[in-house]
């Protein structure tokens, strides 16, 4: 009788994780597939057109972990108060979300437009890229606002279990943002060829059309739609659900934007190696994070059927669903890195690479790929073990202070002793060696495993 009563459980688990992780795994692949397409279709322009956007990519970088940590923050408490099946209150969490997600976009909006040459000057003196790079920011710089409410929407359709709206409209909007590059890029239709410039008119398009299918579905489609907020429910929002809001949400927000800024500084030290290296770290970091999705998807799966049955007051299956988690998204990450690394003749040529910069490219990928494994397996007890349970000022430790005090310092220094591209990303890997070090033993101490939602 038990053993039927495990197989049963067995199957609604993975039954769960599939209809979950899949959308999740479409949907991010399609994300960073909007950015690897600009690059590519723009790559027949040259160096100095994939540098411009890569540039523009890595403040966009900065500016979407910023905001995933907000989300993320609010995630935790969505996917616990809808295993709680606490309505008004994800209502309340998804309105103060837009609020934050907002005051973010607008922010980063304004340094695009008003000035791109501060964050220019970060990654290249180069005056061919700085000119590029500005057209590109005067246009792109639109899209971030935009951008804002569609991930509050999207990832917190997913904390409530429909991860299929986001996948539905990123897809729509990627195939229209393809359609548009070719178009406005190389200057067809009877529209002039825009280059770089074209890709950023492509992809504000593309954005808004997806911001307006969201909207639309949870407005005016789907009846009583557990996320279709009102002021009326941002009025009733009290103190105590702030205060907890605040606590949680703030370490998690600090966490992506410094993990985020010491990636950005990972770039400004790959920078002193030249242009050719700044397309080379380009190339390879898009690519690389087409391959790593498919388990981080997996780890963020995972965050939301812990984080469910945490709110549910389930503890004792929420840390049984983690020890299972922790055997998947290690797996999938050596498949994952396996594949990057036998996939690097092929990815050679899509890319077009020169024969200068192709050495230093197929190390850098044989690198990333050895390495998935570990780095996939950290991401998840950040992502679904500590924050599913509330545990965001020690998951803000461990992913910061080991950036910052070891792999960051590393890389650095290596810049400036003229090291070259390969070498300066295989140290910001040390991060994980030490990451891995410190974050076992917190997530065996199961000192994570807690219903932040019981009394609110």
């Amino acid at each position: 009788m038990k053993e039927i009563v495990v197989n049963e459980d067995n199957k609604k688990f993975y039954k769960t994780l599939i209809t979950l992780c899949i959308p999740i795994i479409i949907q991010n692949l399609l994300s960073n597939l909007i950015n690897m397409v600009d690059t590519i279709m723009v790559g027949g322009l040259g160096e100095i057109s994939v540098a411009s956007i890569g540039i523009a990519n890595q403040y966009f970088f900065l500016y979407n972990m910023a905001l995933s940590g907000i989300i993320g923050g609010a995630s935790l408490f969505i996917a616990q108060f809808y295993g709680k099946n606490d309505k008004l209150n994800i209502r309340k969490i998804t309105g103060l979300s837009v609020i934050s997600a907002l005051m973010i976009g607008i922010t980063f909006m304004i340094v695009a437009l008003f000035s791109p040459k501060f964050i220019i000057y970060f990654f290249s003196k180069d005056l061919d890229v700085i000119k590029v790079a500005t057209n590109y920011f005067s246009i792109i710089g639109f899209c971030y606002p935009i951008i804002a409410i569609s991930n509050v929407f999207s990832m917190g359709s997913r904390s409530i279990r429909n991860p299929k709206l986001g996948m539905i409209c990123s897809t729509i909007s990627l195939f229209i943002n393809i359609i548009l590059n070719y178009v406005f890029i190389f200057g067809k239709l009877g529209m002039p060829a825009l280059g770089a410039s074209g890709a950023a008119i492509a992809t504000v398009i593309a954005r808004i059309i997806e911001l307006f299918l969201l909207v639309s579905y949870i407005y005016f489609i789907k009846d009583d739609y557990e996320l279709r907020f009102t002021f009326k429910d941002i009025k009733l929002i009290n103190k105590d659900l702030l205060k907890a809001y605040i606590s949680k949400t703030t370490p998690t927000f600090l966490n992506d934007t410094l993990w985020a800024f010491g990636t950005v500084l990972y770039a400004v030290a790959y920078s002193k190696a030249g242009t050719s290296a700044i397309a080379a770290s380009q190339i390879a970091s898009s690519t690389g994070n087409f391959f790593i999705v498919t388990a981080v998807c997996v780890a963020i799966g995972s965050s939301i059927m812990i984080g469910n049955e945490l709110g549910a007051d389930n503890i004792k299956k929420a840390i049984h669903y983690s020890k299972k988690f922790a055997i998947l998204v290690t797996l999938v990450g050596a498949i994952f890195g396996l594949l990057l690394i036998i996939s690097i003749p092929g990815l050679i040529k899509l890319f077009s690479v020169s024969d200068q910069l192709m050495p230093d490219i197929k190390k850098i990928f044989v690198i990333m790929g050895i390495l998935m494994a570990l780095k996939t397996f950290n991401t998840f007890i950040i992502i679904g073990v500590l924050r599913s349970g509330g545990d965001t000022k020690y998951a803000l430790f461990l992913e910061i202070g080991c950036m910052w005090i070891v792999s960051l310092p590393l890389t650095f220094f290596a810049a400036y002793k003229g090291l070259p591209i390969y070498i300066l990303v295989g140290l910001t890997y040390t991060e994980e060696v030490v990451k891995f070090i410190f974050g076992v033993p917190r997530a065996i101490s199961k000192k994570w495993a807690q219903n932040l939602v019981k009394n609110i």
